[in-house]
């Protein structure tokens, strides 16, 4: 397999699996030395690295500087349209779907108009777009998309192939959301169905499998099915990604968020603490994951009576959240609708309606 399928398969999957990367350090003015194509080249490849190493900021600029070297090609070169999807990963694994959401589109409409709806880099994009329709709530379409993309893979990659195993965890979490566990649970035992017997799991990363199949039996409340997974996951990402990766700390989080589940404080405590030092580190203390993890911790404060470090918490993940996320997101209202409640407990009920009245306005025009 060529580099360039090595990269588009890599930017089909990307979401849904880190791959530890070592990577040298490039002085970026050697890399614009040599010809257009192989300064594209370059930087591709040294963005693909710092993406998922997590250093999301380096991966953009890079990125953005193959989109200046392929702005030499030919509009209809397959590599314009490479670059857009791999901005929108970049943008997407950071949470910000809105300005994911148009590479993708761009892509999409790139790659159907020089290769027709039927082909690999066509799968790549519905793949990614899938993700984000997910993200906004519009099942329907986010089904239809990863349906296709499977498809495409499935005639390209052959029927039971391992890789194919990414779609499918993409599907299932799907119906997880949409409230279908049957389906749901179903669909998630056949991804790691296709992960068996491949030596050493090849390219792709059972940790989001396994993490969501256990994000699955936490909804449903059997959390000793639940908690294993949940470790098994977290192995996998330490041993993949080492101790600081934005994936570690997901793993940590939801951890916490199990034990808080079951009411056991200090576990969730911990691994909150835990979780809050990773994503910190990892990802910046302004990241939306920060951010998450910092809500969730308030919440834990809260019902455990300490009201004074639960606003702290609190505050910052409301600041965070509406900076990544937007003012208007249904996670910010999550997070108005908590506060006010600690606010109510605190002993401040005028300052308590006014966060959940802006709440109840979020919710509102999410209906509308």
């Amino acid at each position: 397999m060529n580099m360039r399928k090595r990269q588009i398969r890599r930017a089909w999957f990307q979401l849904s699996q880190v791959t530890a990367v070592l990577l040298i350090m490039l002085c970026l003015p050697s890399l614009v030395t040599a010809g257009t194509t192989d300064n594209w080249q370059s930087l591709t490849e040294a963005g693909i690295a710092a993406r998922e190493q997590a250093r999301y900021g380096d991966a953009e600029r890079l990125f953005l500087l193959a989109g200046r070297e392929a702005e030499r090609f030919d509009p209809d070169d397959p590599r314009v349209a490479a670059t857009l999807n791999h901005l929108g990963l970049v943008h997407h694994a950071q949470g910000q779907h809105a300005r994911a959401k148009p590479y993708y589109e761009r892509a999409l409409a790139r790659w159907e108009r020089v290769f027709g709806s039927d082909h690999p880099d066509v799968a790549s994009a519905l793949h990614n777009l899938a993700g984000i329709h997910l993200e906004e709530g519009s099942f329907d379409q986010a089904e239809a998309y990863y349906r296709r993309s499977l498809q495409i893979g499935e005639r390209v990659l052959g029927h039971g192939h391992h890789e194919l195993a990414i779609g499918y965890n993409s599907l299932a979490s799907l119906y997880r959301q949409q409230g279908r566990l049957v389906q749901a649970e179903a669909t998630f035992h056949l991804a790691l169905a296709l992960l068996k017997g491949v030596e050493g799991m090849g390219s792709v990363d059972p940790a989001p499998i396994v993490n969501n199949l256990a994000a699955l039996y936490k909804e449903k409340g059997l959390y000793a099915y639940a908690e294993p997974l949940y470790l098994h996951a977290l192995s996998f990402r330490r041993a993949r990604l080492g101790g600081h990766h934005p994936a570690v700390a997901i793993s940590l989080n939801n951890l916490a968020n199990l034990y808080h589940a079951q009411g056991l404080s200090e576990p969730a405590d911990r691994y909150y603490r835990e979780a809050l030092e990773v994503s910190e580190a990892a990802s910046g203390s302004e990241a939306a994951l920060t951010g998450t993890i910092l809500g969730n911790w308030a919440w834990l404060l809260h019902e455990r009576g300490l009201g004074d470090e639960a606003k702290l918490r609190y505050e910052r993940a409301l600041v965070i959240q509406q900076q990544t996320l937007g003012r208007h997101h249904p996670m910010v209202a999550v997070l108005l609708d908590r506060y006010a409640g600690l606010l109510h407990d605190l002993g401040q009920p005028v300052e308590a309606r006014l966060f959940a009245g802006r709440a109840a306005a979020i919710r509102a025009q999410q209906t509308n």
